[in-house]
């Protein structure tokens, strides 16, 4: 049958990956070292055992062609893993020594595969997407992502486009000194670059219709065919908000439980670097020709949810092309020089005090009478040039999937 062909084909390549994702794991001495440094001999002795007892593992399943029974590897492997998680969770995130990191990520890519040749495809895949999730990778491998990928693939299930997003019209308050964001169609590279002298925003439309995600990534397509994997979820209104937190599930649950249903709480898949996690969907997007004017690295991120998400009034240390790719978005602008009365808080000195929303906002500030808003709705195919430190409040204004590139 088709399925067993398909799943076949799927157990062929994810050996594949397995075979030299461990060899290049195992091979890895500057790594091996560290241990030593850290003086965690008795943590190097497991990851040494587990490694060598995986490899012949491996090449038994492929040898005898039938599941592998190995706990023991599965139990050795979470013991490394709960080591390396007490040590992540110690102290500041950006303080972590990156050891433990990769740590993370070699050991829940060695458990995927052990739990995957023991028959436990599902947890596989969750093992693979925590390390992507909480790891780093060593250099530009990609073993992790690939093995995530070519797994999920034998889960593919058929689907169909039965969601339409509905735009729900916001106004915004009437006190407000509301400025229209210019559109333009199609610029060229130079046009471009001359459109970013001023400073201000504008809309670029009819430079992203060709990419296969604005017909592909509804709700039913991403749950369908990604709805396995799991990814990082905020909840709450909005990350100032004293109910927000952050919680782990997978695709299939954050849609089904916050996208197709009515819910009592709001989640978001926010600022989330989506396609360093599920590579394959990058093959429905292209990179911007714009983006060729950086002097840095081009940051892409992913913002997946429901209608009625809110990001505060806010502003990036990044310009950013903002790509609209399914529903519908509205932003409200301000210049980066207008003083938008900041918190205090450091974690939140690039957020402003300002609701922008508010009926009453321009007599709780009454010097928001003054600046000017600059009010713009997206729509699939619709790119936004936000400059840099630029303040931006965004709406979605009906279920909603957007890309955005960050750049210098």
């Amino acid at each position: 049958s088709l399925r067993s062909v398909r799943e076949a084909v799927v157990s062929t390549q994810s050996t594949g990956v397995f075979e030299k994702g461990t060899r290049f794991y195992s091979q890895e001495n500057a790594f091996h070292k560290r241990f030593v440094e850290l003086f965690c001999t008795k943590e190097k002795f497991i990851f040494d055992c587990v490694l060598a007892s995986t490899i012949k593992c491996l090449q038994k399943y492929q040898d005898d062609c039938k599941e592998v029974e190995n706990q023991t590897n599965i139990n050795q492997c979470e013991i490394l893993i709960d080591f390396a998680w007490e040590k992540i969770n110690i102290g500041h995130w950006k303080d972590v020594d990156v050891f433990w990191r990769k740590l993370y990520r070699i050991i829940s890519f060695i458990k995927c595969v052990n739990l995957y040749i023991s028959g436990g495809v599902i947890d596989a895949i969750k093992s693979c997407d925590m390390g992507l999730i909480m790891g780093a990778p060593i250099r530009e491998e990609l073993f992790t992502q690939e093995a995530a990928d070519i797994i999920s693939l034998g889960l593919n299930k058929d689907y169909a486009n039965i969601h339409v997003p509905t735009k729900r019209y916001v106004i915004p308050p009437r006190s407000l000194n509301i400025k229209e964001v210019p559109s333009i169609n199609s610029p060229s590279l130079q046009y471009f670059m001359e459109l970013l002298e001023p400073g201000t925003p504008f809309v670029m439309k009819n430079i992203i219709s060709h990419w296969p995600a604005i017909k592909k990534w509804s709700p039913e397509f991403l749950r369908s065919k990604h709805g396995c994997r799991t990814v990082p979820v905020e909840i709450g209104s909005s990350y100032v908000s004293e109910h927000w937190s952050q919680k782990l599930m997978t695709l299939d649950e954050y849609i089904s439980d916050y996208i197709l249903s009515k819910s009592d709480s709001i989640a978001y898949l926010a600022q989330y670097e989506l396609f360093k996690h599920i590579t394959r969907l990058k093959e429905d997007i292209s990179p911007l020709d714009y983006c060729a004017v950086s002097n840095s690295e081009v940051v892409t991120n992913c913002w997946f949810g429901p209608e009625g998400t809110v990001s505060p009034l806010h502003h990036d240390h990044y310009q950013n092309l903002f790509c609209q790719v399914y529903g519908y978005k509205r932003f409200i602008m301000y210049d980066r020089a207008d003083d938008m009365h900041p918190h205090q808080h450091h974690l939140l000195k690039n957020t402003s005090q300002v609701d922008v929303e508010s009926p009453t906002v321009t007599e709780e500030f009454p010097d928001m009478k003054e600046k000017v808003a600059w009010v713009v709705e997206l729509g699939p195919g619709d790119v936004l040039y936000v400059p840099l430190h630029w303040w931006h409040h965004v709406r979605s204004l009906s279920v909603s999937f957007s890309v955005s590139f960050w750049w210098k």
